[in-house]
């Protein structure tokens, strides 16, 4: 029985019940690697181990234990079904946590207006007159990899999207990282949307000879007008960058911050528009 943890050893090993272990035993989620007939106690392996810290991270990540049955195939739990579904769970509320963040921060502006009267108006780096709530800052240039965004897409769905670049960026032998973002061009007077994440190879060189694909696309070095946002863009991007748009075709550039060093004061994502 060397090869195998009783458990309770299971039990203090991960700081679940024993309890809560039977409980996944009887629905069938993690059903134990061999069961003493003469005792009934249960017994798990090393490798099971792992599946129990899946189980406990969606747990927390709100999947109810109900529900957890639904990722049992052949005895077996789909352990990739799984953590997909908590990521976009994890994201979910992510958002929601931004989105309370920003409303405090607005709050604490707004005190801060009402207290000295005077509210504080970005500055801009070139000397442009920006619109109270643009500033600038100068970019360098970026590779992304995209994929296209439908129309019925949204901020909810944004994972599945993340996902499918990681996996074309390993098909293509290329390196992807945060932070992601989405790409809004208005031209001929039509908009399309494109998900994207930053292209990068380990020593900062250009991409490898003979990568070549539509999906890659350049967003140029230079100085950008900029706004923050709280949460993705859900509305009309042209509504939103008006003030500083300075042709009917246009692009914009919609890219997460809370990953980044700075995470712009609270706000967890950047409007970015090349300045003409």
């Amino acid at each position: 029985m060397n090869q195998y943890l009783s458990i309770g050893k299971v039990s203090k090993l991960k700081n679940v019940s024993i309890k809560s272990l039977r409980y996944y035993d009887k629905i069938g989620i993690l059903r134990p690697a061999f069961v003493n007939a003469e005792t009934n106690y249960r017994y798990y392996t090393e490798e099971q181990l792992y599946l129990l810290d899946a189980i406990t991270l969606c747990i927390k990540l709100g999947i109810p234990l109900k529900d957890l049955n639904r990722y049992v195939e052949n005895d077996s739990i789909n352990l990739q079904k799984l953590l997909y579904d908590g990521k976009i769970l994890a994201e979910e509320k992510i958002l929601e946590i931004h989105q309370c963040l920003e409303a405090l921060q607005e709050t604490l502006r707004q005190l801060s207006v009402s207290e000295s009267g005077i509210a504080k108006i970005p500055e801009s780096k070139s000397g442009l007159m920006l619109p109270d709530g643009f500033y600038q800052n100068t970019l360098e240039a970026r590779t992304i990899l995209t994929v296209p965004l439908e129309e019925i897409d949204t901020p909810k769905y944004y994972g599945q999207h993340i996902l499918k670049l990681f996996v074309t960026a390993q098909q293509m032998g290329i390196n992807v990282s945060y932070p992601s973002g989405v790409l809004h061009e208005y031209q001929n007077g039509r908009l399309t949307r494109h998900m994207f994440l930053l292209v990068h190879t380990e020593d900062g060189q250009p991409l490898p000879a003979g990568v070549q694909s539509d999906a890659i696309r350049l967003l140029p070095a230079g100085d950008y007008i900029c706004r923050k946002i709280s949460t993705h863009m859900s509305g009309s991007v042209r509504e939103e960058m008006k003030e500083v748009l300075k042709s009917d075709s246009f692009s914009v550039i919609e890219t997460d911050t809370s990953s980044a060093r700075n995470k712009k004061n609270g706000y967890p994502f950047e409007l970015q528009y090349l300045a003409q």
